[in-house]
């Protein structure tokens, strides 16, 4: 199954979010080779993410977000996904020499 989850991020950024940022990032690369994550984005403002899902169901999804480093400074909301299409998902183009 394929959830899409909308992070909220939090209104101030201070040092104790900073230092988690690091082993997030390791986390979510982890997850990422694992084929958990198909996508991982934040907006320019840093106040909202979307992460894309691909788990068994729901409930690995909630453990997943709980295990994050920065879980303590975030909300969310899943939303189950009926079609997720991408051009990484399609053959790779042809190109004539």
């Amino acid at each position: 199954m394929v959830y899409l989850v909308e992070i909220k991020l939090p209104d101030e950024i201070d040092n104790n979010f900073m230092r988690k940022i690091p082993s997030h990032r390791a986390f979510i690369n982890v997850l990422i080779n694992k084929g958990k994550i198909q996508s991982y984005t934040i907006n320019e403002n840093r106040t909202k993410g979307w992460i894309i899902f691909n788990t068994e169901n729901e409930n690995e999804v909630k453990k997943l977000i709980e295990q994050l480093p920065i879980y303590e400074f975030i909300g969310y909301k899943i939303h189950g996904i009926m079609v997720h299409d991408s051009e990484i998902f399609r053959f790779p183009k042809m190109h004539m020499n």
